[in-house]
Protein backbone atom coordinates (compact mmCIF):
# COMPACT_ATOMS: atom_id res chain seq x y z
CA UNK A 1 0.00 0.00 0.00
CA UNK A 2 0.51 3.36 -0.74
CA UNK A 3 0.88 5.12 2.97
CA UNK A 4 1.41 9.24 4.18
CA UNK A 5 2.31 9.66 7.25
CA UNK A 6 1.30 13.71 7.09
CA UNK A 7 2.79 13.91 11.07
CA UNK A 8 5.16 13.27 13.11
CA UNK A 9 5.76 9.30 14.36
CA UNK A 10 8.48 7.66 15.24
CA UNK A 11 11.19 6.16 13.03
CA UNK A 12 10.21 2.57 14.40
CA UNK A 13 6.83 2.98 13.33
CA UNK A 14 7.72 4.10 9.71
CA UNK A 15 10.36 1.31 9.26
CA UNK A 16 7.82 -1.56 10.45
CA UNK A 17 4.86 -0.19 7.96
CA UNK A 18 8.82 -0.14 4.96
CA UNK A 19 9.42 -3.75 6.17
CA UNK A 20 6.05 -4.97 5.51
CA UNK A 21 6.29 -4.41 2.11
CA UNK A 22 4.47 -0.80 2.12
CA UNK A 23 5.55 2.25 0.21
CA UNK A 24 5.92 5.25 2.83
CA UNK A 25 6.05 8.84 1.98
CA UNK A 26 7.35 10.63 5.61
CA UNK A 27 5.87 13.98 5.27
CA UNK A 28 5.54 15.43 8.86
CA UNK A 29 5.66 19.52 8.46
CA UNK A 30 2.68 19.16 6.07
CA UNK A 31 -0.21 21.29 7.00
CA UNK A 32 -4.00 20.55 6.94
CA UNK A 33 -3.78 23.65 3.61
CA UNK A 34 -1.38 21.40 1.84
CA UNK A 35 -2.67 18.19 2.77
CA UNK A 36 -5.03 17.82 -0.56
CA UNK A 37 -2.17 19.02 -2.91
CA UNK A 38 0.07 16.05 -1.44
CA UNK A 39 -2.63 13.58 -1.29
CA UNK A 40 -1.44 12.32 -5.02
CA UNK A 41 -1.89 8.32 -5.26
CA UNK A 42 -1.72 7.80 -1.05
CA UNK A 43 -4.37 4.89 -0.34
CA UNK A 44 -3.97 5.32 3.21
CA UNK A 45 -3.25 8.59 5.18
CA UNK A 46 -1.89 9.04 8.79
CA UNK A 47 -2.42 12.03 10.60
CA UNK A 48 -2.32 12.78 14.43
CA UNK A 49 -3.43 16.53 14.97
CA UNK A 50 -3.53 17.28 11.27
CA UNK A 51 -7.18 18.33 9.99
CA UNK A 52 -8.36 16.39 7.33
CA UNK A 53 -11.13 18.44 5.64
CA UNK A 54 -14.00 17.86 3.02
CA UNK A 55 -11.68 19.06 -0.03
CA UNK A 56 -9.15 16.06 1.18
CA UNK A 57 -11.29 13.41 0.35
CA UNK A 58 -12.91 14.35 -2.47
CA UNK A 59 -10.11 15.25 -4.39
CA UNK A 60 -8.15 11.96 -3.30
CA UNK A 61 -8.62 9.42 -6.09
CA UNK A 62 -6.81 6.65 -4.61
CA UNK A 63 -7.19 6.95 -0.74
CA UNK A 64 -9.03 4.68 0.82
CA UNK A 65 -8.23 4.35 4.64
CA UNK A 66 -7.37 7.96 7.06
CA UNK A 67 -6.02 6.65 10.73
CA UNK A 68 -5.73 9.15 13.30
CA UNK A 69 -2.77 7.70 15.35
CA UNK A 70 -3.83 8.50 18.45
CA UNK A 71 -7.75 8.95 20.43
CA UNK A 72 -10.66 9.97 18.62
CA UNK A 73 -11.70 10.97 14.78
CA UNK A 74 -12.55 15.15 15.61
CA UNK A 75 -9.98 16.47 13.20
CA UNK A 76 -11.30 14.54 10.41
CA UNK A 77 -14.48 15.57 8.18
CA UNK A 78 -16.06 12.18 8.69
CA UNK A 79 -18.88 13.17 6.95
CA UNK A 80 -16.79 14.07 3.50
CA UNK A 81 -14.69 10.95 3.94
CA UNK A 82 -17.67 8.46 4.20
CA UNK A 83 -19.63 10.21 1.38
CA UNK A 84 -16.07 9.76 -0.83
CA UNK A 85 -15.92 5.69 0.24
CA UNK A 86 -12.73 6.25 2.52
CA UNK A 87 -13.06 4.48 6.00
CA UNK A 88 -11.67 6.48 9.02
CA UNK A 89 -9.88 5.24 12.20
CA UNK A 90 -8.38 5.93 15.47
CA UNK A 91 -5.69 4.15 17.47
CA UNK A 92 -7.62 4.27 21.18
CA UNK A 93 -5.28 3.18 23.64
CA UNK A 94 -2.05 4.58 22.50
CA UNK A 95 -2.31 7.12 24.49
CA UNK A 96 -2.77 5.62 28.17
CA UNK A 97 0.27 6.02 29.70
CA UNK A 98 0.50 9.72 28.49
CA UNK A 99 -2.97 10.54 29.94
CA UNK A 100 -1.85 8.21 33.26
CA UNK A 101 1.49 10.45 33.33
CA UNK A 102 -0.68 13.60 32.89
CA UNK A 103 -3.73 12.62 35.82
CA UNK A 104 -0.80 11.71 38.46
CA UNK A 105 1.10 14.90 37.88
CA UNK A 106 -2.04 17.18 38.31
CA UNK A 107 -2.78 14.88 41.71
CA UNK A 108 0.94 15.74 42.84
CA UNK A 109 0.02 19.14 41.94
CA UNK A 110 -3.22 19.27 43.40
CA UNK A 111 -1.40 18.09 46.80
CA UNK A 112 1.39 19.90 46.89
CA UNK A 113 -0.46 23.14 46.13
CA UNK A 114 1.18 24.13 43.19
CA UNK A 115 -1.84 26.25 41.42
CA UNK A 116 -2.37 28.45 44.37
CA UNK A 117 1.61 29.11 45.03
CA UNK A 118 1.59 30.04 41.46
CA UNK A 119 -1.15 32.20 41.50
CA UNK A 120 0.15 33.74 44.61
CA UNK A 121 3.71 34.57 42.90
CA UNK A 122 2.15 36.00 39.86
CA UNK A 123 0.20 38.13 42.15
CA UNK A 124 3.45 39.13 43.64
CA UNK A 125 2.87 37.52 47.13
CA UNK A 126 5.29 34.53 48.22
CA UNK A 127 3.78 32.87 50.94
CA UNK A 128 7.10 30.40 51.59
CA UNK A 129 5.80 29.13 54.60
CA UNK A 130 2.44 28.15 53.16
Amino acid sequence: MRILIADSLPASCVETLEKRGHACRYEPALGADELAEAIDDAQVLVVRSTRVSADVCERSGALELVIRAGAGTNTIDTRAASAAGIYVSNVPGRNAIAVAELAMGLILALDRKIPDAVADLRAGKWKKKT
